[in-house]
């Protein structure tokens, strides 16, 4: 494995940190260097003398490195430069990539040692030569991008969009630099990052190059399937309560041992190139409390002690392997006693912390920082997994970048020299292009100008509106460090309606994107790219809008005459629309919401049941009561006229586990034809729609009548997100509707917390 160097990477020289691509050079000073006796004319008047010369065994790097400096050197002037293995005589202008027979021209130079740095390089001239010596991994491929970015300019903004000048002639200055990664491992996830090319352009690694396919997290349930063995031996699983749960396994059986050991040595027969192999927890918060788990748990004063002493059972029985396990959650604080085998990984996890300050400076995230701390004196072998989005909302303002480089470099300072970075890295998230740019370079070196990073791809991704770009993104920075406001990870735009995103700030903010778009409007795709970074806010002030729905930023104004929707409002929603469309957005949060999904439920939303609704701010009771913490637990939202769109923290009402009767009072006997009650579908976070709903009316709330009882059949596998349950009166005038609602109780087997309890949501009643 490439990650050996760890602590001594801390102690490098800060050489090797200042002579990163990250300080770049202007166009000025690199024309400059040109005029030096000692430059390289690599083209001249689109032709070029030199032919790029690889080893005659070819490592997949060093042909890699080779043909972007091929296609680089094509695409900047139209020069072909051949590629040639070394079993060619010796010509005078060459560029040589990777362990040629070329080298022995540097014999008594000054060259790096990078045999323990897999991603290290080192780039000399020497005698109108270019030599790329690189690590084992892919130190030749971020050799050459270095260089071309440093020198030429180059720039790899996202998978679909770069930039590489045109010239007629290049020239580079003679070099002499040498870089190697802060951290051994670089993984940020998402769509962005599974493109090859992009991957080397951010020097960036892949979940699926390192970690053993199935086998990355939460595998509990691969290695000892609840489906297979809970009926049969419940022992080998949690107890928690009194009662066994199929929820995490049993640590201190020797059974369970035994079978995961069992399943890993199966599988890997299957996959015996892969190094990592992870032994880790199920994603919710049960553990074992039984007598021997328990007394873990107290001799090492955290749940994390049969974890370590478990999985460090499993690392020996792999020595050559890298037993991959989490520290996350309940597992997070670190045991008192045992320390992680060698050979074992520990996935520390910052869920928990708050994003609008950076972690070390931030009393929120006190216990965080005791656990990285106490892990770092455990373990050198530490797999950060930072959180940078908002799942709930991928698509709103976030304004988190202030803290990524200040908290990569605390995780660094306390020996996580491996990353993962759950950014959000597709098409339409929030700054998803600047933020997988600017992290990636951070990973590779923590003390970067960020500042200078921000600006360099601000300027060439959205051209002249950069610096309109550049002021909404000061002023959200500006806002949420003068509040200190707390940024939560599954937080709402709603939430911050009143800090960065009060009406005065959005005001201003929809300024800067009308003069941004006024500055690119003669060329298109700025043009995207800007209203592409316009749709977070505008999804905010269309959410904002919803909690408000009659209110100064709602999308109604209520007049004498009744409800008039405000038609900038529905106009921004169908910009926001065709915007996705245009641009191939595919989601809007972590459950996989589509933009046709969201257009659909706002359509929905918006469509407020007031004109002829008999239940309209009638009086609403239920048993059990709603949870609280969603809309406040207020049942009157059950008759506000607004209908439950995509997002369940606005306007609905939650239950966990049970049944519900909701009972709304149309304060007299009344005439109606139709009754209807919504319900949400939104698995990822744990809600399905009821089972089944039964409607009855009632004259006098005592005795009542049978409308009908509808149901669901199937597994809810793949549900509509909304569902609008309506049931026919024919029994003549009522005062009391009740809905009898039927849970699901608990999730079903295709879910990845299957076994786990279950919500069901509803939303308005209409009657009419």
């Amino acid at each position: 494995m490439r990650r050996k160097h760890l602590k001594r990477i801390q102690k490098q020289n800060s050489f090797f940190f200042r002579t990163t691509c990250a300080v770049l050079l202007a166009c000025n000073l690199v024309a400059a260097s040109a005029q030096k006796e000692t430059s390289l004319l690599l083209v001249k008047n689109r032709k070029s003398p030199y032919s790029i010369i690889i080893p005659a065994q070819p490592t997949p790097a060093d042909t890699r490195a080779a043909e972007i400096f091929r296609q680089s050197m094509l695409r900047i002037s139209g020069a072909e430069l051949p590629v040639l293995t070394d079993q060619t005589a010796t010509r005078r202008y060459e560029i040589s990539i990777g362990n040629t027979n070329r080298l022995k021209n540097l014999a008594g130079k000054d060259i790096p040692d990078l045999s323990k740095d897999p991603d290290g390089y080192a780039v000399i001239s020497e005698k109108g030569k270019i030599y790329f010596l690189g690590g084992t991994h892919k130190g030749v491929v971020y050799g050459v991008v270095s260089i071309l970015e440093k020198y030429l300019g180059c720039r790899k903004y996202s998978p679909d969009f770069d930039y590489f000048p045109k010239l007629t002639d290049v020239r580079l200055p003679s070099i002499k630099i040498s870089d190697r990664p802060a951290n051994s491992l670089r993984i940020i996830n998402g769509t962005f990052s599974q493109d090859p090319d992009y991957q080397d352009w951010q020097r960036l690694d892949n979940i699926d190059d390192v970690f053993a396919k199935g086998y990355y997290v939460h595998t509990f349930d691969r290695l000892v399937p609840w489906q297979q063995y809970f009926e049969s031996h419940p022992e080998y699983f949690a107890l928690m309560n009194g009662k066994r749960v199929h929820d995490q396994l049993c640590l201190s059986n020797p059974e369970v041992l035994r079978l995961t050991i069992e399943k890993l040595r199966q599988e890997m027969q299957l996959q015996p190139e892969k190094q990592v192999w992870s032994v880790s927890q199920n994603d919710n918060f049960s553990y074992c409390q039984c007598p021997d788990c328990k007394k873990i748990i107290e001799e090492e004063g955290s749940p994390s002690g049969p974890v370590i002493r478990f999985v460090n059972q499993v690392a020996a029985a792999f020595p050559d392997k890298t037993i991959s396990t989490l520290a996350y959650q309940y597992s997070r604080k670190a045991p008192a006693r045992t320390k992680p085998a060698p050979n074992v990984q520990i996935m520390l996890c910052t869920i928990e912390v708050n994003r609008s300050k950076p972690i070390e400076k931030d009393s929120s995230s006190f216990s965080f920082v005791q656990d990285i701390r106490n892990w770092g004196k455990l373990t050198s072998n530490i797999y950060l997994w930072d959180y940078t989005v908002n799942f709930s909302h991928h698509v709103t303002p976030f304004p988190n970048l202030h803290v990524l480089q200040p908290n990569i470099q605390f995780f660094t300072k306390n020996h996580a020299y491996q990353h993962f970075q759950q950014s959000n890295t597709d098409i339409g998230h929030e700054f998803s292009e600047l933020k997988s740019y600017l992290i990636a370079r951070l990973l590779w070196n923590p003390y970067i100008n960020a500042d200078s990073v921000i600006n360099d791809f601000l300027n060439g991704y959205y051209g002249p509106a950069a610096p309109w770009i550049r002021k909404y993104i000061d002023h959200l920075t500006n806002e949420i460090q003068g509040t200190g406001e707390w940024l939560d990870i599954y937080g709402s735009p709603v939430w911050h309606a009143g800090s960065f995103l009060s009406e005065k700030n959005t005001t201003a903010y929809l300024e800067y994107f009308q003069e941004a778009i006024n500055a690119v409007s003669n060329n298109e795709t700025f043009l995207q790219h800007v209203k592409v970074a316009q749709l977070p806010l505008q999804y905010a002030l269309m959410e904002i809008g919803k909690n408000d729905m009659f209110g100064p930023r709602g999308w109604y104004t209520e007049q004498e005459k009744g409800f008039q929707l405000r038609s900038e409002m529905r106009e921004m929603l169908e910009d926001f629309y065709h915007t996705c469309l245009r641009n191939k957005v595919r989601t809007l949060n972590e459950a996989g919401l589509t933009p046709e999904q969201y257009y659909q439920s706002t359509l929905r939303f918006i469509d407020v049941k007031v004109e002829n609704n008999k239940a309209f701010r009638k009086k609403v009771a239920a048993n059990p009561l709603p949870a609280p913490k969603y809309s406040r637990g207020d049942l009157q939202v059950l008759t506000n006229g607004v209908q439950g769109a995509s997002d369940f923290k606005v306007h609905w009402l939650g239950w966990e586990g049970t049944d519900a009767s909701i009972v709304v009072d149309l304060s007299s006997l009344t005439e109606f034809t139709e009754a209807s009650i919504g319900t949400l579908y939104d698995p990822k976070s744990w809600i399905l729609h009821p089972a089944s709903i039964t409607c009855m009316v009632s004259a006098d709330g005592s005795s009542y009548k049978n409308l009908g009882n509808q149901s669901i059949t199937g597994d809810q596998k793949n549900e509509e997100v909304t569902r609008t349950w309506s049931f026919t009166n024919n029994n003549g005038p009522a005062r009391y509707i009740r809905f009898d609602i039927k849970g699901t109780y608990v999730l079903p087997v295709w879910h990845p917390s299957a076994g786990g309890t279950s919500w069901f949501f509803a939303d308005e009643i209409v009657v009419k």
